[in-house]
C-alpha cells in the first residue's frame, strides 16, 4: 500500500513539473542557484549497538520554476565536495575509524513562497534520493519524503542569496540534512 501511495506521488509531481514547466516558460519566472552545503549523516542500528555520524560538504545546484503567484516546483541535484572523518561503535566495545560521504542527493520538489519586499521566506516539500557511503560499514542508498525551508534575500532585479535547511532522508536508521549557502539568479 505504501509503495502504491509512493508511486503516486511521483506521478503527481512529474505531471506538476510538466505543467509548470510549460506554464513558466509564458510566465518568464525561472531562476537557478548554486550552493555550498554543510551536511550531517548519522546511521544508527540500535540492535547491534552500531551508531556512526559525519558532517561532510556538498555543492548543490537548484533550477526551480514559478508557474503561479506563491507556487514552485524545483529540482535539486547535490555532490560530494569532500568527506568526515567517523568513529563508529558496535556491540563489541572497539571502535572504527573511517570516513562517510554523501555522494549524491537528486530531488523533486513543490514549493511556496512569500515575498516581503527584498527578501522571500520559502518552503519545500517533495522525495529526494541519496546515496551515503562509510567506508567500513558500506553504502547505501534510497529515496525517502524530503522537506525543507529558508530565507533568500533579492538586492535587485536578478542576482539572489539564500540559505536553507533541508531534511532528505530519515528512514531505516539513516538521517542526511544539511545547511546550504547559496547564489543564484532569477531569469
Amino acid at each position: 500500500m505504501k509503495s502504491a501511495h509512493l508511486h503516486h506521488l511521483k506521478h503527481l509531481m512529474l505531471a506538476a513539473v510538466a505543467v509548470g514547466g510549460a506554464q513558466a516558460a509564458m510566465a518568464q519566472s525561472v531562476y537557478g542557484e548554486v550552493g555550498y552545503a554543510a551536511m550531517s549523516t548519522r546511521l544508527s542500528v540500535p540492535l547491534i549497538g552500531l551508531s556512526a555520524e559525519a558532517k561532510p560538504t556538498m555543492v548543490r545546484a537548484l533550477v526551480g520554476v514559478s508557474p503561479l503567484g506563491g507556487l514552485s516546483i524545483e529540482g535539486i541535484a547535490s555532490g560530494s565536495l569532500s568527506s568526515d572523518s567517523f568513529v563508529s561503535s558496535g556491540s563489541s566495545s572497539t571502535a572504527q575509524l573511517g570516513d562517510a560521504k554523501v555522494s549524491q542527493i537528486l530531488g523533486l520538489y513543490v514549493g511556496s513562497h512569500l515575498g516581503l519586499g527584498p527578501v522571500e521566506l520559502f518552503g519545500r516539500a517533495g522525495w529526494a534520493k541519496s546515496e551515503v557511503k562509510f567506508n567500513g560499514l558500506g553504502t547505501g542508498n534510497d529515496s525517502d519524503f524530503s522537506y525543507g525551508g529558508g530565507i533568500r534575500l533579492i538586492p535587485g532585479d536578478t542576482l539572489t542569496f539564500s540559505a536553507d535547511y533541508m531534511n532528505y532522508l530519515n528512514k531505516g536508521g539513516a538521517r542526511i540534512e544539511g545547511y546550504t549557502l547559496s547564489v543564484g539568479m532569477k531569469f
